[in-house]
């Protein structure tokens, strides 16, 4: 199939459009309940894990023969957990080879990614391979064999180069235009002048985007990322102090934006596009752009970011919302005719699972009604949840991070 502009942005979007309107507002009753028991033995085995985890992390040795010993007993606690947890479920969802496969993907992306971006904190790490995680799943979804992609990575690289640059309001709306220039330029292959090792390193993921889609054979992917960067240009919009946008304004910015980042990872995977799959690849990102901006209302009000779920913080009003983001991603993800129906069904448990966490991550904004309501069909209880949030983390601060890097590099060595 050949994508083509017009067809994303006046065919695609208005049928992603037309499916969140018609999207109920009321309860989802299609959610399973998960009994008292169950949610006891899922923080059990939780806490044994992270329990067993930080011990393990302060057994780390600066002895080169112990090393090798601490990787291989850490690696094997993942592993272990993986393939038993019964929260996710990814193991059972994955057949063993591709499951393996999978955690290996994973470790080459982040052996890239130090190499790449040592100066990268955990927080644009965690940012970085989510994105990519998007991509594998796409893969599996598509039942290929897990494997890493280079072109992929640069992608997934982009989100904590560009986003958060375009986010930071520590720069000026002359910089974040510059900024957006020198990367339609290097997508247009125009020579290009980058004045800063950030904006050096930007060009380069696109460059190796551009290794594994030659400009003059893959005319699609470019189209793409020039539409990225216009979604993205659009959403500086959400920024303004001086305009206030209209719902449809703001709707409009989130199923382009998302819609349009989700729609390049799908083209990385190695199978033909059907008009169905564009369909449903495009409402798949705009619900991953609800996601994030469900879980970020605090921070986007304090910054005065434009979003659906800032435009009225009455809490029926973002009920209903959550509401329609169920109904939304359980009618688009049953109605795709998928080659591989076990994943699909992984891939939509984890989309509740998803707001979930989400709507908990900002609880402050709705009833008690409302959470106790949504508690039962959660695998834990939302109290354990949230004294998971009272657990000392690292500090955010890069340079205090590095006893983490050092743990990281250790378990991803080759």
């Amino acid at each position: 199939m050949i994508l083509e502009q017009n067809n994303i942005k006046e065919n695609c979007l208005n049928i992603i459009k037309k499916e969140w309107q018609f999207a109920k507002a009321t309860s989802p009753d299609f959610l399973t309940v998960i009994n008292k028991e169950k949610k006891i033995e899922n923080e059990e085995s939780i806490t044994i894990f992270s329990n067993n985890f930080k011990e393990q992390l302060n057994h780390f040795t600066r002895n080169p023969f112990m090393k090798k010993k601490w990787r291989k007993n850490t690696l094997g606690m993942f592993h272990d957990f993986l393939n038993s947890e019964s929260i996710l479920f990814i193991r059972h969802s994955m057949k063993q080879e591709s499951f393996l496969s999978f955690q290996e993907e994973l470790k080459d992306f982040l052996r890239h990614v130090r190499q790449f971006a040592p100066e990268l904190s955990m927080e644009g790490i965690g940012q970085a391979i989510r994105n990519y995680i998007v991509y594998a799943m796409f893969n599996e979804l598509n039942e290929l064999q897990p494997h890493f992609n280079m072109a992929a990575f640069g992608y997934s690289m982009l989100y904590p180069f560009t986003d958060n640059y375009i986010d930071s309001e520590h720069y000026s709306l002359t910089e974040k235009n510059f900024y957006n220039q020198l990367i339609r330029n290097t997508i247009e292959g125009k020579k290009v002048h980058p004045n800063s090792t950030h904006q050096k390193k930007t060009c380069e993921l696109l460059k190796a985007i551009e290794l594994h889609y030659p400009r003059d054979s893959h005319s699609s992917i470019y189209m793409l990322l020039l539409m990225m960067l216009d979604a993205q240009e659009y959403s500086i919009l959400q920024q303004s102090k001086e305009h206030q946008l209209s719902y449809e304004e703001r709707l409009y910015i989130s199923i382009y934006k998302g819609g349009t980042s989700v729609l390049i990872d799908r083209f990385f995977v190695k199978r033909e596009l059907s008009q169905e799959d564009l369909i449903f690849y495009f409402g798949f990102g705009f619900f991953l752009q609800l996601a994030d901006d469900l879980q970020d209302i605090k921070e986007d009000i304090e910054q005065g970011n434009q979003t659906i779920f800032t435009l009225d913080l009455h809490n029926k009003k973002l009920e209903h919302v959550v509401n329609k983001m169920f109904q939304f991603i359980h009618q688009i993800t049953n109605s795709y005719q998928s080659k591989n129906d076990i994943f699909k069904d992984f891939i939509l448990n984890n989309c509740y699972q998803l707001i979930f966490s989400s709507v908990l991550k900002s609880n402050e904004f709705f009833t008690k009604e409302y959470l106790h309501n949504l508690e039962p069909y959660f695998p834990i209880t939302f109290s354990f949840l949230e004294s998971m949030k009272h657990v000392p983390v690292m500090d955010k601060d890069t340079k205090k991070q590095i006893p983490y890097m050092k743990l990281l590099d250790e378990l991803i060595k080759d």
